[in-house]
This record gives C-alpha cells, sequence and structure tokens, in this order.
C-alpha cells in the first residue's frame, strides 16, 4: 500500500524535509574530513608500437615470426595471406 504526499500533514511534511537536511549536512561535515586524493587515467590505446631504439626488428626475426605463423595459421589464400571467416553467426 503506498500513502502518496498528499495525504501527509504539513506539519509531518516538514519533519520530513527537516530531517533529510540533517541527514545531507551531516554527510557534508562527514565528507570534509575525508583525504582528498588525485586520480591519475592512462590511455591503453597504443598505436604504431615502436622498438624503444626507432630501428625494425631484425629481418631473421620478422622472417622466423612469419614462417610459424604461417604454420599455425587456419587458412591462407594463393598469396599467403591470412583467410579468416567474418560472423558466421550474424547470417
Amino acid at each position: 500500500m503506498f500513502l502518496g504526499f498528499g495525504r501527509l500533514s504539513e506539519e509531518r511534511l516538514k519533519e520530513i524535509e527537516r530531517s533529510a537536511e540533517e541527514i545531507v549536512n551531516s554527510f557534508v561535515e562527514a565528507s570534509e574530513t575525508l583525504p582528498t586524493r588525485k586520480e591519475t587515467y592512462y590511455s591503453h590505446e597504443v598505436y604504431n608500437i615502436m622498438r624503444p631504439d626507432g630501428e625494425p626488428s631484425p629481418t631473421g626475426e620478422r622472417s622466423e615470426f612469419r614462417r610459424a605463423f604461417l604454420g599455425i595459421m587456419p587458412h591462407s589464400d594463393e598469396n599467403g595471406n591470412l583467410k579468416v571467416e567474418v560472423a558466421r553467426w550474424a547470417r
């Protein structure tokens, strides 16, 4: 059962208002003693990742990575490019 504010007396409404103000004021007083905290946010989006020295990786290292990647990749086209199936579940 819901008792709307229309059924409350003016005196009861004033009492509720005073009580709410006391709660808010006590919260404000309590929060004034809390320590302030400085926060720093970092973006984890990194593009064009480079080696610290700015040079490309050695050719042998890249060749070995390509050989290993091609060895485990599921499908490739006639040019050796990775073939993937996109969103079969969305059909």
